[in-house]
């Protein structure tokens, strides 16, 4: 009798009842009989089952799947091949031969019934199936019946692998599995773009590429290499050195076009417009970081992750040389245009709407200046920005003071610029205007977090003088023709003085004046209420001289005409006679 008598007879008791009386079991001879019957008998059941689904000789077997027509069968045909695998250690050779037959039939089978759910079972780990989704019944049937397959793909490795079978199970696993991969991403719109490449796209195709990337990274890695990961660790889970290879060969191909791609796009498209289109592309790839980890944590997808980390790398000193160019930009800034009628500069509304979005990726930035030195100080730092220039050097410090910089080389080159203006005082109003929309900017945006309620503060009372210089220089000569005591008695002739310099200083005053825009509807406010604060002095004496002695006509404006022409100041849209009544101060 085998030494292993006693579990082949084990064997044997699965597929078959026992044949022998237990009164004979103490019989040598009679127990080696019994034994060598019941392995005929299992071989004969095991054949039977086996042949049965023989994709040589019957033919419905081979549009027919095991596992489709009846699960309990299926089942019984792996536990078939699994224990005829074991025993076949104990047979003769005769039956070793006979034996060796049925494992092969056994497997084309498998390796049909393998490929055949692989096949019909793609769509649910494919890009399709994003668990972003809305769930619907329809989804979680379809998981659930995702969940069935993959327990049956497992069983049918099992058996393959632990039968000799590995190569043709990889195989197949894995030219299958590859194409849904790689069918996902080009669906994301993610191919292989080499430099060459890069260098001969027009900035719209660029453009366009690096869209689609950014659009389909995160589902990529989220969706398709994770859910490849989770599939194979779920078909492969008693196989570590299977599921390494196998997900290594579906997915290195992908993963390292993905992640080599911002590297390619920024060492060949140099220019600031890409600032914001690499900072997208750094916080995707660092968001998802800890799943790339994950996902390609194996030894041979450590490659990989140097990819990811060497594209992060290549990025962050990207942002950080725009960052430092952007600056020196700003202030080497020598153009001489300015707007005749004194509103936002483009120079400020482009800056302040570059820092506004870059206050957005502050987080990013954190770790950007953490890691790279953050650019030089500009030599012209002052007070202005002292608010914000905290003594440690902490990222958060480092971002915030960089912000702080930018603005004060803005605000001093927007200084320079209001030299140009033809009228002092309009080079205040200039001022005035351009300041508030920078802090505007600053309050609506995140980079009040950075800046801080001080250098708000500070700034509101700059706009603040130059709003009360801008009232002195402008009105200054207006107010200046009204007599202190607007009710005391005068002679005709000085009345007649008062309402003719009231006049001509009022009408130079509006002319300068009329062309100013204010977008800002408070700050407009507050400048027209500056300016009508002298008009209830001129509405007493109007009061006081409507009617001066004598019968000599005396030109004037009425309380109401002044009111209403300063009320039509600094609107974008003004009508050139607004009363035509009346004498007209744009003529």
């Amino acid at each position: 009798m085998p030494k292993n008598g006693k579990r082949i007879f084990g064997f044997c008791s699965k597929m078959l009842s026992p044949l022998v009386s237990p009164s004979y079991s103490n019989s040598s001879s009679t127990s080696e009989v019994a034994s060598e019957s019941m392995i005929d008998r299992s071989l004969q059941s095991t054949a039977e089952i086996i042949n049965k689904w023989s994709t040589e000789s019957r033919a419905y077997a081979e549009v027919s799947s095991i596992f489709h027509q009846s699960k309990e069968e299926a089942l019984r045909f792996i536990r078939c091949v699994n224990e005829l695998q074991k025993v076949m250690h104990h047979l003769t050779s005769e039956k070793l031969v006979f034996a060796h037959r049925l494992m092969k039939i056994a497997m084309k089978r498998l390796q049909v019934e393998f490929y055949r759910i692989l096949s019909v079972e793609r769509e649910p780990f494919d890009v399709e199936s994003s668990p972003v989704r809305v769930r619907t019944a329809e989804d979680c049937d379809v998981r659930r019946i995702s969940s069935v397959a993959m327990a049956d793909l497992r069983a049918i490795a099992d058996c393959m692998i632990s039968s000799g079978h590995t190569k043709e199970c990889v195989e197949i696993y894995t030219t299958i599995r590859k194409s849904v991969v790689d069918e996902g991403m080009y669906r994301l719109g993610i191919g292989k773009f080499s430099s060459q490449m890069i260098r001969k796209m027009n900035s719209e195709a660029v453009d366009f590429r690096i869209k689609k990337w950014l659009e389909g990274a995160s589902t990529a890695i989220t969706t398709i290499f994770n859910a490849e990961r989770d599939l194979c660790d779920c078909v492969f889970a008693t196989a570590e050195s299977v599921k390494e290879s196998c997900f290594t060969k579906i997915c290195k191909d992908g993963a390292m076009l993905l992640f080599a791609f911002p590297e390619v796009i920024v060492k060949n498209q140099k220019s600031q417009k890409n600032l914001f289109c690499s900072l997208d592309m750094f916080t995707v790839i660092f968001e998802n970081w800890s799943r790339i980890e994950s996902i390609f944590s194996f030894q041979s997808t450590e490659v990989i992750q140097a990819q990811a980390i060497a594209s992060l790398s290549v990025l962050s000193e990207s942002i950080s040389a725009v960052l430092s160019d952007y600056e020196s930009s700003i202030q080497n800034d020598s153009s001489n245009s300015l707007s005749v009628d004194g509103g936002i500069h483009t120079l400020a509304l482009q800056s302040m709407d570059c820092l506004s979005l870059l206050a957005d990726y502050r987080e990013i930035l954190y770790l950007i200046f953490s890691r790279w030195p953050p650019p030089k100080k500009s030599p012209l730092l002052s007070d202005s920005c002292s608010s914000t220039s905290n003594s440690d050097d902490s990222p958060v410090s480092a971002v915030s003071s960089y912000m702080a910089r930018i603005i004060f080389i803005l605000l001093c080159k927007l200084d320079s610029k209001a030299r140009l203006c033809d009228d002092i005082s309009l080079s205040y109003f200039f001022l005035a205007n351009n300041v508030r929309f920078v802090i505007w900017q600053v309050q609506s945006s995140k980079l009040h977090y950075l800046l801080g309620e001080e250098w708000i503060a500070l700034h509101k009372a700059k706009v603040k003088q130059y709003i009360d210089s801008y009232e002195r220089l402008a009105w200054g000569k207006v107010i200046s023709t009204l007599p202190g005591n607007p009710t005391a008695a005068l002679s005709t002739a000085e009345v007649a003085e008062v309402y003719d310099n009231f006049n001509s200083s009022f009408k130079e005053a509006y002319r300068k004046q009329r062309s100013s825009i204010v977008t800002d509807p408070k700050l407009r406010f507050e400048i027209l209420t500056i300016a009508k604060s002298w008009l209830p002095v001129y509405r007493e004496f109007y009061n006081a001289h409507r009617f001066p002695v004598g019968e000599e006509v005396i030109a004037r404006l009425t309380p109401e005409d002044v009111e209403n022409y300063l009320s039509h100041l600094f609107f974008p849209q003004v009508e050139s006679n607004l009363f035509p009544n009346q004498q007209n101060p744009h003529t």
